[in-house]
């Protein structure tokens, strides 16, 4: 609106200046007493074409001396384009009468002067120049165009379009609507629960009941903490939550721990909370806070075992194991464990590149027979002495794959090392290194087979892993126990053994008994009657 009136003003102040330019200018009265009745026809008829054209209003038209000017119009309204234009005034021109007798320019002067007063159409004379009508505007006519009263060409119908508002489309009322809902959903929160600030009790109720709420009316330090008492009492878990935050974000770290230290209740569901989102570093200096020590502690561990690159999962270990474990002479134990834990790490890694790389270039004929199956890096101490054992089993302890090395380290028993070496090279089928593993010295420097699994567990692994009769016979026959050698020996069809081993019994009933099992006139068969037709036994019956 304001851009309306200043230009409304600038076309009216134009207006009223082209007036002051032209208020000297000669005028000539259309009906003036000296004006013939031609002079007057051509006058206006130059007057209608000069408004259709939207000359300018001090254009001159008539000469000075009363005669008619030849006006060519150049409108493409009027005529076309290629038609020359015609003198007006031509016909005029040929009658006598149409010229004003000639006067004095003082008298034309004097006359003019003295009816420009109350003149109705005056068009101002320049007596010197001719002006074609298509070179002329009027100020006045563009500046009425612009004002709604004005008399321009403009319909009232265009005016209309121009002035009313813009359409408003089907997607900004959708928008509008929205916006006015939220606004007096909105207010009316306002009004039920932020105007007032209702009783401590009254608000808890709302919270579980899923009635509107508010606590930031709620200013005291007292009153924050009487709202999480009267949560805590109602044993509503989303109620207590919701408090303990709020107490987090509008009170002092230091006050807040001091509070929700003296409710155990609170400080597990907040302890609950920061687990489920993640918030680690908060959880673990509240623990610690709490006391918590041994806590914080496993949760970091947890938390550095669970990265998935091995250099990572070290760095991890070994911040933890200084930040929590060291500092707690009560997790001195836990810590010797972390401990092994990340020297186990430290000695995969260089093992499993060593052997990735031996196996991609298929220098080491062992991966071809028994390719690996997987990364022995997270292994456990004890499977990673099976895989030593079983791809490195003749490296000297200074080695990190030596399998002595890892029985030395990580303080493995006779028990633990044997089992595992004995699956290792019985899944080999090295049969002639398994009596290595047996073999201890004796008092006067003698060696004697000692087996402390027991050498029926031995027989069990043999059996397990397909060993020939005469490995498993060997072997059997180094068990102490004639009530287990027999048992293992039917179950493992080694016919011979329990033969003997009825022999030595001299229980000729139960060796009767076995050879009628046996298969007839088969070798164990005859082996056995041989045995019963000794007669140098003395049987017991």
């Amino acid at each position: 609106m304001a851009a309306f009136r200043k230009e409304s003003q600038d076309d009216e102040d134009d207006y009223w200046s082209g007036i002051h330019k032209n208020k000297n200018k000669k005028k000539f009265n259309l009906f003036a007493d000296d004006v013939s009745v031609e002079q007057a026809d051509q006058m206006a008829k130059t007057k209608i074409l000069l408004k259709a054209n939207d000359f300018d209003e001090d254009s001159d038209t008539i000469n000075w001396d009363g005669s008619s000017v030849a006006v060519t119009s150049t409108s493409t309204s009027k005529q076309s384009p290629t038609k020359p234009a015609q003198d007006i005034t031509s016909t005029k021109k040929s009658s006598p009468s149409a010229l004003a007798p000639p006067q004095s320019p003082i008298m034309s002067k004097l006359r003019t002067q003295t009816h420009s007063r109350s003149q109705s159409v005056t068009l101002g004379i320049n007596p010197t120049v001719s002006i074609q009508p298509a070179t002329v505007t009027s100020t006045y006519s563009r500046s009425t165009e612009r004002l709604p009263g004005s008399s321009s060409n403009i319909s009232l119908q265009e005016v209309v379009s121009n002035s009313a508002p813009r359409a408003v489309s089907s997607n900004d009322r959708a928008k509008m609507a929205e916006e006015i809902r939220f606004l007096q959903r909105s207010l009316q929160r306002a009004k039920e629960s932020g105007t007032t600030k209702l009783p401590v009790e009254d608000t808890v109720r709302c919270m579980i009941t899923g009635e509107p709420f508010s606590l930031e009316v709620y200013r005291c330090r007292e009153e924050k903490i009487e709202l999480l008492d009267r949560a805590l009492n109602t044993h509503d878990g989303n109620a207590i939550i919701t408090i303990v935050l709020f107490l987090q974000r509008t009170i002092k770290t230091s006050i807040f721990n001091l509070e929700l230290q003296k409710r155990p209740v609170a400080v597990n569901h907040y302890i609950n909370y920061l687990k489920n989102h993640y918030d680690f570093e908060v959880l673990v200096d509240l623990l610690g806070f709490l006391g918590r020590n041994e806590e914080a502690a496993m949760f970091k561990y947890k938390q550095a075992v669970s990265a998935s690159d091995a250099g990572v999962k070290i760095k991890s270990l070994k911040t933890c194991h200084r930040a929590h474990f060291m500092t707690d002479q009560g997790l001195a134990h836990n810590t010797s464990l972390l401990e092994e834990h990340i020297s186990l790490l430290e000695r995969q890694r260089p093992i499993e590149d060593a052997d990735a790389r031996d196996e991609q270039e298929g220098k080491v004929m062992l991966f071809k027979s028994y390719p690996r199956k997987s990364s022995i890096i997270n292994m456990s101490v004890i499977t990673t002495l099976y895989y030593c054992c079983f791809y490195h089993p003749g490296l000297s302890e200074n080695s990190l794959a030596s399998p002595a090395a890892i029985r030395r380290d990580y303080k493995l028993t006779d028990k633990q090392y044997l089992w595992i070496a004995l699956s290792a090279r019985s899944r080999l089928k090295q049969w002639t290194g398994i009596e290595e593993l047996f073999m201890t010295k004796g008092w006067f420097g003698g060696t004697k087979a000692k087996a402390v699994i027991g050498f029926d567990r031995v027989c069990e692994v043999l059996y397990k892993t397909s060993a020939p009769l005469d490995i498993l016979s060997k072997y059997l026959r180094m068990i102490d126990s004639t009530d287990r050698r027999i048992a293992l020996a039917k179950k493992m069809k080694c016919h011979d053994i329990v033969v003997d081993t009825y022999l030595a019994m001299k229980d000729r009933a139960e060796l009767t008994d076995y050879a009628k099992k046996l298969t007839p006139h088969s070798r164990e068969a005859y082996y056995a009657q041989d045995a019963l037709k000794s007669s140098t036994v003395k049987w017991k019956n």
